[in-house]
């Protein structure tokens, strides 16, 4: 009887999400087909924080027509970044969201097009704002989140609003270290304020139906406060049911209030349960509220004390739920972060208390303004403590994680919570034992004992090698984005001995600065002439210094010898013809492994160096395999077994050509191409080499 109930529910619940889901999507087509005419002719009000980068702001904006009606929500980007309740006049154009990842992403969050603000006519900037909205400026305007990295801190943990501290580099320390949902508004900074409020209205001797009218008051409005994002409502919702339940002399039972909190999104807003945020933050509740006590218990067991253990838990749970879902988007697991929460989480509290009760009535009264150096002060502590625990070896490693990998953590789960086994002091001892044995022989065959390899990585349309032997790595050219740190974590790369730039290229310079807040970087090569035109966004770069190559210049990596061969003179570095050549050998040089990598130089450039490189095995095509990368003679000098192209699939290009494979294949040599092999994986053997891809090619 009670599985017939359970799978009745369960019906029920798809029946209306799908049906929910339907109507939802058809009314966000609607609103994209009702964006008629040029977007001079609407306003748009701007309801988010503006997402800061180097290409300006984006932020998401309410269109609305002549007749002052909200006709669709778009995601706009434009030089400036506006307030939120700014209402501006603007000549730009709307375009459709596209089929991909992030189209998608946005499309669910509930716009329905692009906006490129080309020219701001008029801004409004208390046209639309509710009480609500103008006291949160007033407190913005306080805490002046621009004026420090303290400030943007307290602006984050007390508004919520993150624009300023999501351009700075604490935001990296913050995901390095696992601190990130410390500064996010949720469920964390509800119980403090919750705990804070009961104390008051306990004291001021209110009822216990007052108090959680009060409390589910104050937590709705606090949300709206701090721009009711989807992880923050979710734990305003279930602070009520639970208050509610308090009030009617129930008892509270978080799972069915989580389970409530999600079916009324599903149906009211379904695009938003495919946001990462709500995701996490719901997977991070349903763990704590499984698992919380059971792993308190067993560290209480093996001897941390009781308070240690309870905090320490949440954390844990919390990271069980959500590394399935973060290691694939961010390529990073924080293996720090339990220590970390610890650390900084009593101080991140503070701020949220002093701030939450300073910033108004410094807001209130102007001449107390000199009072926000106090949450200041707390912010700047927790920021030092931060970094102070980011630099502990392997705080944030780089790592992968497939769809056996997220399935084996959440069957892993499943078996504990269906087990609830007995753990003893010994039992846990040796399983976290074996645990640190398995983890230190993967350390240290990372580090010490990788084997000799060339690989090829699949960046997308852009190039990156990463060479590596034992302890040794150097990886030539960093792609255009962050897909090379989730190439670097595919294989296991906890630190560089350097990165070559081959030339001022984006698709091959372009995830540099990522690659530097993932792993340890020792120096970074260009060739002769290239470091005075280094792009200005990475010469502002802290700690990025330039190092150059001249033309029989070699680069070291264990046993292998990577000589520059091209450029002959020195050069700006800007374009495909000043891009650098590598001869790469491993070994004796009669009978070792060679490769040449040629960067972007086409058939004129490797005319003039093949003779000097002469027969290799391995050859990575210029330029992504076009057609000018070579011909004929070329391909007979260098008589490659291998020849290798670098590329993005669906690239606008054509890259690699037809004409650059037919050459390749008609000389003998095997083809091979990222957009179908993956990454590409060269080992040097004793009688020749290994070929091995990520992806089976015919």
């Amino acid at each position: 009887m009670g599985a017939r109930v359970w799978l009745g529910w369960l019906g029920a619940s798809i029946m209306i999400a799908s049906i929910a889901s339907i109507a939802w999507s058809q009314t966000r087509l609607g609103e994209y087909a009702s964006l008629q005419g040029a977007m001079s002719s609407y306003e748009l009000e701007i309801v988010s924080d503006a997402s800061l980068s180097a290409y300006g702001a984006s932020l998401t904006a309410c269109v609305i027509d002549g007749d002052g009606d909200a006709v669709a929500h778009v995601r706009a980007t434009t030089d400036t970044a506006y307030d939120t309740g700014d209402v501006i006049g603007c000549i730009g154009r709307f375009e459709q969201l596209d089929a991909s990842e992030w189209g998608r992403s946005r499309f669910m969050r509930g716009e329905v097009a692009s906006a490129s603000i080309k020219v701001v006519i008029s801004v409004e900037s208390t046209k639309r704002q509710g009480p609500i909205a103008r006291v949160r400026s007033a407190v913005l305007d306080v805490i002046d989140p621009l004026r420090s990295e303290g400030r943007a801190l307290v602006a984050g943990i007390v508004c919520g609003h993150t624009s300023a501290l999501s351009s700075s580099e604490v935001s990296d320390v913050f995901a390095a270290t696992g601190l990130s949902h410390l500064v996010a508004v949720s469920g964390g900074h509800l119980a403090v304020i919750a705990s804070l409020l009961q104390l008051v209205l306990y004291r001021m001797k209110v009822g216990v139906r007052g108090r959680a009218a009060v409390l589910c008051v104050v937590s709705v409005v606090y949300v709206l406060f701090c721009g009711a994002a989807p992880s923050a409502v979710r734990s305003a919702i279930m602070v009520c049911l639970g208050l509610v339940a308090t009030g009617s002399r129930r008892r509270q039972h978080g799972l069915s209030a989580l389970a409530i909190t999600v079916v009324l999104f599903t149906v009211v807003n379904p695009g938003v349960v495919y946001d990462l945020g709500f995701q996490l933050s719901v997977l991070s509740v349903l763990f704590i509220a499984l698992f919380g006590r059971y792993v308190a218990v067993v560290l209480q067991r093996i001897g941390f004390p009781h308070l240690c253990a309870d905090a320490l838990s949440l954390t844990l749970c919390a990271q069980w739920a959500t590394v399935p879902l973060t290691v694939p988007v961010f390529g990073t697991l924080s293996l720090i972060a339990p220590i970390a929460n610890i650390i900084v989480g009593p101080l991140m509290s503070a701020l949220l208390v002093v701030g939450l009760v300073l910033s108004p009535v410094c807001a209130l009264i102007p001449l107390l303004e000199p009072c926000m150096a106090v949450p200041e002060a707390l912010a700047n502590l927790s920021i030092y403590a931060a970094r102070v625990v980011a630099e502990v070896p392997f705080a944030s490693i780089p790592c992968t994680i497939d769809t056996g990998g997220v399935s084996a953590m959440y069957v892993c789960a499943a078996s504990v919570y269906l087990g609830w086994w007995e753990v003893s002091r010994r039992l846990l001892s040796i399983g976290v034992a074996v645990a640190m044995l398995i983890a230190g022989i993967f350390v240290f065959r990372l580090l010490y004992a990788a084997p000799p390899s060339l690989v090829i990585l699949d960046v997308g349309q852009g190039d990156s090698i990463l060479i590596r032997d034992g302890p040794h790595a150097v990886l030539v050219d960093a792609g255009v984005d962050e897909q090379v740190v989730d190439a670097l974590a595919r294989q296991h790369v906890l630190r560089l001995d350097a990165v070559v730039i081959t030339h001022w290229d984006g698709d091959h310079w372009g995830g540099l600065s990522y690659v530097l807040d993932t792993v340890e970087v020792d120096r970074i090569f260009v060739g002769e002439g290239a470091r005075a035109t280094a792009p200005d966004e990475l010469k502002e770069e802290p700690g990025i210094e330039f190092e150059e190559l001249r033309r029989g210049d070699s680069v070291q990596v264990g046993d292998y010898s990577c000589k520059m061969v091209w450029p002959r003179t020195p050069t700006a570095g800007e374009e495909n013809a000043e891009s650098v050549a590598l001869a790469v050998r491993y070994g004796e040089v009669c009978s070792g492994f060679s490769a040449l990598l040629t960067g972007d130089t086409e058939i004129e450039q490797e005319s003039e160096y093949i003779d000097e490189v002469g027969t290799v095995d391995v050859l990575k095509l210029g330029h992504h395999g076009s057609a000018a990368s070579i011909d004929d003679e070329i391909i007979d000098v260098l008589d490659p077994a291998v020849a290798v192209a670098s590329a993005g699939e669906g690239n606008a290009y054509g890259h690699p050509t037809s004409e650059c494979i037919s050459v390749v294949e008609e000389q003998g040599a095997d083809f091979l191409c990222t957009i179908d092999a993956g990454d590409i994986s060269f080992l040097p053997r004793a009688d020749g080499f290994v070929v091995r891809t990520q992806h089976a090619v015919e």
